[in-house]
């Protein structure tokens, strides 16, 4: 059913007025959305339990995951998890004392309880405290009590955060806001997302999942004021529950980091990411086919120590193609904007540098308006997304105007319904999530969209070229950073794009491109005519001397 009040009534439900860093930023979230009201705090009522004798103690001790909870305890510290003091005005909404009934590993509120909460009317019950729950609670709420699971629900359920993902040598985690059903972590999904693990660091890869997490339930509850039906269908899971890890297995899992770290070191310096750019002699559409040709004409190798790539193009009066690339020398300064017309028998006319900073440059968007082409570079010298207008040959680059003053990740334009849509994604995930902008005129002035970031997933979030129309459907390339460096292109369908939603869904996955020299990676799918720019990676063996990475700003 349609929401057609103008608030949403959400109570807290707690075990104190302690909390977690993450929470107090959930709330803080919560309190931005125009139409959010607080209006009551659910407190876990204290229980008096007898404090048992010491040899009592000793034999009850859980010694079998007793090295865990020494680790946790003692040198497990994510900053998102910082014990803070909580906003004032949850301190200022009334406050409910309410003791549960333990039956088996679930909590149940009493009908009495239940009675007391119901007063409150509240639309939403969000769950930072309690353990499992069940019962009439659940229902009580209009749309029931959401809570977070960090993890992916098909996978890992349990717990601890992050921990089983590493152990495993997952590439990703996932994170779930769900409202709960009566089955554990296989409730109504809301919001879910994926973020890269840090393999050495669980600290970093909680901090990361728990952090950027935060802002799902302000999103979720903005979309349902703006009159969006909420998610209704349960999940189903059969994945193991997990809990602590063992003694045994939590030291295996700390010397895998330390492994993993030392490796990290002992490498630093010898391998080396080289990129190429290469030219698919098909329309960029023909990649949706279910069979279709990968045949890459890769360019000749740049010079030993640096790499091309991220490659935008247009065709001249002859159809000729000219080329914008990113430049990158491992062994001198910034990467720039070079200029190439490659020929169709491989044969290169000298590149020259059109763009330059003290800073990186990278991924030169082209973008037509009217008669005009337009240059969008990412890493203007102050973090800015600055537009140059070029000339019908690429050779010069002016300066227009900035689009953002933020330092916005390949930066990518397309206009839609009569709107320009301004693409990208931010530090620190600059491989997560996804940020949108609109505007009416291409130089703006340009407004953020109000579920900003629109997409949490680095498998599909980062803008990786040029968008194309197919039988009346936009499509989007995306990077894949889940996986080894080098990455592959996700072609998303666009099925939502307007000033109050995106939604898209990934149709298939190009590249890497087996059998060629450059097959450790692509990132770059641009359309230009009939051909289709890419590019490809290859690691070799480092010169000695200073080395510097390739990727992107992080």
């Amino acid at each position: 059913m349609e929401n057609d009040r103008r608030t949403l009534r959400v109570g807290l439900l707690l075990n104190d007025l302690s909390l977690q860093r993450w929470q107090a930023d959930c709330l803080g979230h919560l309190l931005a959305v125009p139409g959010v009201e607080l209006v009551v705090r659910v407190m876990k009522a204290p229980v008096a339990v007898p404090k048992p004798a010491w040899h009592t103690r000793l034999l009850r001790y859980p010694w079998k995951i007793a090295l865990y909870l020494h680790y946790r305890r003692r040198h497990f510290h994510p900053a998102a998890m910082e014990r803070v003091q909580p906003d004032p005005a949850i301190i200022g909404i009334p406050e409910l004392f309410c003791a549960t009934e333990r039956r088996g590993h679930a909590e149940y509120f009493s009908e009495q309880d239940l009675e007391k909460v119901r007063q409150f009317r509240p639309d939403v019950l969000l769950r930072f405290g309690f353990n499992i729950l069940r019962g009439g609670l659940l229902d009580l709420p209009t749309y029931g009590v959401w809570s977070f699971h960090h993890g992916d629900e098909q996978r890992y359920r349990g717990g601890p955060v992050g921990f089983w993902e590493l152990a495993n040598d997952e590439p990703m985690i996932g994170a779930i806001l769900q409202r709960l059903t009566d089955k554990l972590d296989a409730g109504i999904v809301l919001k879910k997302g994926w973020f890269r693990t840090v393999p050495v660091s669980l600290e970093r890869t909680v901090d990361q999942v728990l952090g950027h997490a935060a802002v799902w339930p302000a999103q979720v509850m903005r979309a349902i004021l703006d009159g969006e039906v909420p998610p209704n269908g349960s999940a189903t899971t059969s994945a193991p529950i997990l809990k602590y890890p063992g003694n045994a297995t939590l030291i295996r899992s700390l010397l895998h980091m330390w492994r993993k770290r030392w490796a990290l070191r002992s490498d630093h310096g010898r391998s080396r990411e080289e990129w190429n750019i290469g030219v698919l002699y098909q329309p960029v559409k023909n990649l949706l086919d279910e069979v279709h040709n990968l045949n890459v004409r890769w360019l000749p190798a740049p010079a030993p120590g640096s790499s091309r790539s991220q490659p935008f193009g247009i065709l001249d009066e002859q159809d000729q193609l000219i080329l914008l690339y990113r430049k990158q020398d491992h062994r001198t300064g910034p990467s720039g904007i070079h200029r190439l017309r490659p020929k169709r028998d491989n044969t290169l006319k000298r590149s020259r540098n059109v763009l330059s900073s003290r800073s990186d440059l990278a991924y030169p968007f082209i973008i037509r308006s009217g008669e005009r082409t337009y240059v969008v570079p990412d890493g203007g010298p102050e973090g800015r997304v600055d537009l140059y207008q070029s000339d019908d040959l690429l050779g010069t680059l002016d300066h227009v105007t900035t689009l953002l003053d933020v330092p916005l990740v390949a930066p990518t334009l397309v206009k839609h319904d009569g709107l320009w849509w301004l693409f990208g994604t931010l530090p620190p995930l600059s491989d997560t999530e996804l940020f949108l902008y609109h505007s009416e005129m291409l130089e703006g002035p340009y407004t953020p969209h109000p579920m900003n970031p629109v997409k949490v997933d680095v498998r599909s979030a980062r803008p990786a070229g040029t968008f194309f129309m197919h039988e009346g459907v936009l499509y989007r390339p995306a990077q894949d950073n889940s996986g080894a460096p080098g990455g592959r292109i996700a072609l998303n369908r666009v099925v939502r794009l307007d000033t109050r939603g995106f939604r898209e869904e990934v149709v298939k996955f190009i590249g890497p491109f087996p059998g060629t020299a450059w097959n450790k990676g692509t990132g770059t799918l641009a359309a230009v005519g009939n051909v289709t720019l890419v590019d490809g990676m290859r690691v070799v063996q480092a010169a000695k001397g200073k080395v510097r990475k390739h990727g992107h700003r992080s």
